[in-house]
């Protein structure tokens, strides 16, 4: 059954459904295209049972296949992970910070696991930490930072912590950061 779905994420990400000898030809050279790795025709007749021969699948294509849909492998896809998106829209809720914040303005930041920060936005994309809890930031520190999106994680440009300069910090690397305006 699992073979059966992934067959139909190949067709989803190709935009065909093979079911001719050009169609396994287009679809061959669209793998080789995104993966770097050529699947043949002949091959790919068999997975779909354009040929009439029995069916013995390398790991090594069906792992091809599911990279093809944004797996990093076949166990990946058989585990049910989601596939890696590459692009895609960011965020529902975002602040392009120079044209929707005002001086003075405060964000609570949120981002797993219980760590949470106020930062007051000082003009001129810099910002102040006002308050912190269970992270490195610390109040005093200041950060520039041009757009903040809910779902992605959050990097602070000119870290100063401790009035040393720190370069970059990333909150929420893996999961993404949420926020709310503070009053």
């Amino acid at each position: 059954m699992k073979f059966y779905t992934l067959c139909k994420k190949v067709e989803e990400t190709a935009g065909l459904s093979p079911s001719t000898p050009k169609q396994f030809e287009e679809l061959a050279e669209r793998i080789f295209k995104h993966t770097g790795t050529s699947l043949s025709p002949t091959t790919l007749k068999r997975i779909w049972g354009y040929l009439d021969e029995p069916l013995s699948t390398r790991r090594s294509t069906l792992d091809i296949l599911a990279r093809y849909c944004g797996w990093k492998d076949y166990d990946d896809f058989l585990n049910g992970n989601l596939p890696e998106a590459e692009s895609g829209r960011v965020g529902t809720k975002t602040i392009n910070v120079e044209k929707d914040m005002k001086s003075g303005e405060r964000l609570r930041i949120l981002w797993p696991p219980a760590r949470t920060c106020v930062a007051e936005y000082l003009g001129s994309r810099q910002w102040k930490i006002l308050e912190s809890e269970g992270t490195r930031l610390e109040p005093g520190d200041t950060f520039s930072c041009s757009l903040i999106a809910e779902g992605e994680p959050l990097y602070l440009d000119n870290l100063i912590h401790q009035g040393n300069q720190s370069g970059i910090y990333v909150c929420g690397r893996k999961s993404g950061i949420s926020f709310l305006r503070e009053e």
